[in-house]
C-alpha cells in the first residue's frame, strides 16, 4: 500500500532522494514535520504528498513528528507506512506499533497533551518526563521523602533481609528494602555494589516501577551510575541497552562515572562514555569529549563528533574543526555537516542513540559476552547460559557460544560445570572440542 501511494505521488527516485535529504538533515540537527505547516503547503510546486503527510498526522491525533539524529532511510519509510495506513491509531497505539517495528529514532507531538513523546523500549518512565534532563542531586528534602516510620527499628534485622534478598537474587525486594531507608548513612551502608547491580536489573525485569529504580540509583550517587554503566556494557539486547542508556542519562552522577571509562581498553566502552557525556549538553564536558577525538577507533571519534554537536557553541565547534583532517571519511563528513550547519540553529536536540544501534559484528558481541562474565548476578548468569545453549550452524554463532562458556566459567563456575556436562555431546564439533579441553 505504501509503495503504491508513493508511486502515485512522485517517482521513486525523487521519493528516495527526499528521504535521504531528511535523514541527512536529521543527522545535522533536528527535523520537525509540523502538521499545520504541512497542510498549509498548497503552492503548485509543493508535491501532493506533503499535504497528505499533514493529513495523516491529523488522523492520528499528532501535531508533529521529530526525527532523531540517528534516523535511517528504512526507519523513515516504515514510519511513513504507519502514518498512511487506513487504521486510525491514537498516539499511544502508534507508539506501541512503532516500537514493535523498531522505529525508535522518532518522537511524536501529541495534539491532546502538547508534549513530545518518544517510542519506548521496555517499560521506562512516562514519556512526558524527558529522561535527557538529569535528576537533581539528592537533597535533605528528597532523601527524607520516605516516611520516617519506614525505617526498621532493628537495623540488624533489616541487614539480614537484604543479605537474604541478595542470596536469592531478588532485586525487587532489595528495591523495597532500600526505599525504606530514609537515613543516608543506613542507605549508603546497604547499597553495596552487588545490591546496586540487582537494583539496576529491575529496569529490565520491570517488577519495580522504573521511576523508583532510577530514584534509588540517584540516591546512590556515583555507585548507582557505575552499576548501571556496568550493566550497559554487558547488555546483549538492543532494547536492554536503550533502557539502561536512558536511565543513565537521567542520573546526575553519570558524567563523573563516564569520565572514569574514557581510557578503557575496549572501544565500545569508551564510546558509551562519550555518548553519555554528550547527553549532558554541558560545555564542561567538552574537554573530556575532546580527548576521544584522538582515539584509535573511528567509531569512538564519530561518537565524540556527534556529542560535541549535541553540546554546540563556539568552543565545541572549534574542537570539531580539528576533525576535518581525520583519516576516516565518515568522521570528517559528520564533523563538516555540524560545523557548516546554520550558526544560529539549536544544538542537536535529540538523544544520541548510537550506543544503542544494533551491531552484529562478532568482535562487538564477543566483548559484550566477556563483560557479562564480570557481572555476578543471576540475570547475567541466565543470559550466558542462554547463549551457551543457542545452537547455530554459523562460525560466528559457535564462537559466541564458546566465549559464553568461558565467561560462565569465569563468573559463575558452578553453573559452568553443569553447562560443560550438558554440552559435552553438543552437535558442534568446535564446541565439543573446547568442552573436552576444559573437562581434562
Amino acid at each position: 500500500m505504501l509503495m503504491a501511494q508513493l508511486r502515485e505521488q512522485a517517482p521513486m527516485p525523487d521519493v528516495l532522494a527526499s528521504v535521504t535529504r531528511l535523514c541527512a538533515l536529521a543527522r545535522v540537527g533536528r527535523v520537525v514535520l509540523d502538521r499545520r505547516q504541512l497542510m498549509c503547503a498548497t503552492a503548485p510546486e509543493v508535491p501532493d504528498g506533503v499535504v497528505a503527510m499533514g493529513q495523516a498526522l491529523e488522523r492520528h491525533g499528532l501535531d508533529a513528528i521529530e526525527l532523531a539524529t540517528t534516523m535511517t532511510d528504512a526507519e523513515f519509510l516504515k514510519l511513513a507506512g504507519l502514518l498512511v495506513g487506513e487504521q486510525r491509531d491514537d498516539a499511544v497505539q502508534l507508539l506501541q506499533t512503532a516500537d514493535a517495528l523498531s522505529i525508535w529514532n522518532v518522537r511524536f507531538l501529541s495534539a491532546q497533551t502538547g508534549d513530545f513523546v518518544r517510542v519506548p523500549s521496555a517499560p521506562m518512565a512516562p514519556a512526558a518526563r524527558p529522561l535527557a534532563s538529569p535528576l537533581p542531586p539528592p537533597t535533605a528534602a528528597t532523601v527524607s521523602s520516605a516516611p520516617s516510620t519506614a525505617l526498621p527499628a532493628d537495623v540488624d534485622a533489616h541487614a539480614s533481609r537484604i543479605g537474604k534478598a541478595v542470596a536469592r537474587g531478588d532485586g525487587a525486594d532489595l528495591c523495597r528494602e532500600l526505599g525504606a531507608l530514609s537515613l543516608p548513612a543506613h542507605f549508603a551502608k546497604a547499597a553495596s555494589p552487588m545490591v546496586l547491580q540487582l537494583v539496576v536489573e529491575q529496569l529490565l525485569d520491570t517488577k519495580v516501577p522504573p521511576d523508583e529504580v532510577i530514584a534509588l540509583l540517584q540516591r546512590a550517587g556515583p555507585a548507582g551510575a557505575r552499576a548501571a554503566f556496568l550493566q550497559l556494557i554487558a547488555a546483549l539486547d538492543l532494547g536492554d541497552r536503550r533502557t539502561l542508556y536512558d536511565a543513565m542519562a537521567a542520573l546526575s552522577a553519570t558524567p563523573d562515572v563516564a569520565r572514569e571509562y574514557l581510557t578503557h581498553e575496549v572501544w565500545y566502552v569508551v564510546r558509551n562514555a562519550v555518548c553519555l557525556l554528550g547527553e549532558t549538553r554541558s560545555p564542561a564536558a567538552i574537554g573530556a569529549i575532546g580527548q576521544a577525538l584522538r582515539h584509535t577507533d573511528f567509531r569512538v571519534r564519530m561518537a565524540a563528533v556527534v556529542s560535541l554537536g549535541q553540546i554546540g557553541g563556539p568552543v565545541a565547534l572549534a574542537r570539531l574543526e580539528s576533525v576535518l583532517f581525520d583519516p576516516s571519511v565518515d568522521v570528517r563528513t559528520r564533523a563538516l555537516s555540524i560545523v557548516f550547519a546554520a550558526p544560529e540553529s539549536e544544538p542537536l536536540p535529540d538523544r544520541l542513540v548510537g550506543v544503542l544501534n544494533e551491531e552484529q559484528a562478532l568482535e562487538y558481541q564477543l566483548e559484550i559476552v566477556a563483560a557479562l562474565g564480570h557481572l555476578p548476578t543471576p540475570r547475567a548468569r541466565q543470559r550466558l547460559q542462554q547463549v551457551c545453549e543457542t545452537t547455530t550452524n554459523s562460525f560466528e554463532g559457535t564462537a559466541l557460544r564458546i566465549a559464553a562458556i568461558e565467561a560462565l566459567r569465569r563468573g559463575h563456575p558452578e553453573a559452568a560445570e553443569a553447562m560443560l556436562r550438558k554440552l559435552k555431546d553438543d552437535p558442534s564439533p568446535m564446541v565439543r572440542e573446547r568442552i573436552a579441553s576444559m573437562l581434562r
